[in-house]
């Protein structure tokens, strides 16, 4: 029994030591990203393409209208908005006519039989003129310079798609407060990192730019998988295109309130992963892929696990305190690694201008928010070796809570 119980402190403190170190290298690269963009020269006189933002909707009549608002107001001066209705059952169509007729130089508006996210991005794709593509989730709002930001790597003829920064929008509740601090730290740290590496795993949904060129040389968004964002950045890497990342172009997007409609979200992205790295599997731990071979789908691979493990230590851990005693051990742990996770929390807010309550959520999300993505992690995976993944829309319930915070 004592020998199991340093195993299982030996075990915590060891996989502390990782994952500060996973941290330390994230931030590192994240740092070193920041400072080389924010240093990098704009394209003053710069070529400005026309693009086409298309904004896939299926039952968005609640966000919709706060999501074009944000496009009409954007700086760029030469763009087209498509609405790609996907055989809503609610106004989104009519909404979208609504705005079509308004500004009908600049917005078009579609419906088509229901066939799922990427089938409607594909839709818009056909019907856009732009040689830019700019995909959008209909609860995102762009801040004005998004899409100037975006469109500034396309400078580069080897780059074929870009990812922007996504934060949180409903973010008052103790719960949404918890996953702005994710997208904060995770997400967006990970985009700087893994773009930095040259082997960036996912441009999101929520906002990502594309040379339509490059698109049309893929086949355009692949429509066997439930995660179109990952698998056509994957995609784009192997066919050669270069993938990069900005975090000045920036959209909000609106979280779910509900535990329900969150694990709902995580699981089909966890879900989605499998797919795609089963589809993709010849590029892992395979040189000729290069970093994202080596690096980006490892990673993917192999993190969520460790994560499932870490809650399988942490819950051995708390049986270990009740039945056992030891509480001034785990509480130095726990100190340990809030003073790890708070320095790397002051880096973060810094590089990504963000509200600094956020930083009030140290610490806290290692005693439930990070089981629960485990749990989605465990369940996405025994979905996945039973084949019960499904392909329709994945809806959560909209609240029309998209708003841009004031200034």
């Amino acid at each position: 029994m004592e020998f199991l119980i340093f195993l299982v402190g030996a075990m915590s403190w060891a996989l502390l030591i990782l994952l500060s170190i996973k941290m330390l290298v994230f931030v590192s690269a994240s740092l070193w990203h920041y400072w080389d963009n924010k240093n990098a020269k704009q394209h003053v006189g710069m070529h400005r393409p026309l693009v086409s933002v298309i904004v896939p909707a299926y039952n968005e009549e609640k966000v919709l209208d706060n999501c074009i608002q944000s496009l009409i107001t954007q700086d760029y001066p030469a763009f087209e908005i498509l609405i790609i209705d996907d055989g809503s059952s609610d106004g989104t169509y009519a909404a979208g006519t609504v705005w079509a007729a308004r500004y009908p130089n600049m917005i078009r508006a579609f419906t088509k039989p229901n066939g799922g996210k990427a089938s409607a991005l594909n839709f818009g794709i056909e019907k856009a003129a732009g040689e830019i593509i700019i995909s959008m989730d209909a609860d995102s709002l762009f801040i004005p310079n998004t899409i100037d930001e975006l469109v500034i790597p396309f400078g580069d003829p080897t780059v074929g798609a870009v990812g922007g920064n996504v934060k949180v929008a409903n973010r008052s509740s103790f719960f949404n407060g918890h996953q702005a601090m994710e997208y904060m730290m995770g997400l967006n740290l990970q985009r700087r990192a893994f773009a930095l590496m040259g082997c960036m795993q996912v441009i999101s949904g929520a906002i990502g730019a594309f040379r339509k060129d490059a698109m049309r040389t893929v086949g355009g968004y692949p429509e066997d998988t439930v995660v179109e964002d990952m698998d056509i950045t994957i995609t784009l890497v192997r066919a050669g295109y270069r993938v990069l990342y900005t975090g000045r172009a920036i959209a909000y997007t609106e979280a779910p309130e509900k535990l329900s409609d969150f694990m709902k979200q995580r699981q089909r992205w966890t879900y989605g992963g499998f797919q795609v790295l089963k589809k993709h599997r010849d590029m892992l731990f395979n040189p000729r892929y290069g970093k994202m071979g080596m690096v980006g789908l490892p990673y993917f691979l192999l993190f969520p696990w460790i994560d499932v493990i870490i809650s399988l230590l942490f819950f051995s851990v708390i049986i270990r305190v009740v039945f056992l005693g030891g509480f001034e051990t785990i509480f130095e742990f726990y100190v340990a690694m809030c003073v790890i996770q708070g320095a790397l929390v002051v880096l973060a807010l810094h590089m990504e201008k963000e509200d600094k309550r956020i930083a009030l959520f140290t610490g806290l999300d290692s005693l439930w928010y990070n089981h629960c993505i485990s749990l989605a992690t465990v369940r996405s995976g025994i979905r996945f070796l039973h084949n019960t993944g499904e392909m329709e829309w994945n809806k959560l319930e909209r609240l029309g809570k998209n708003q841009l915070p004031q200034n």
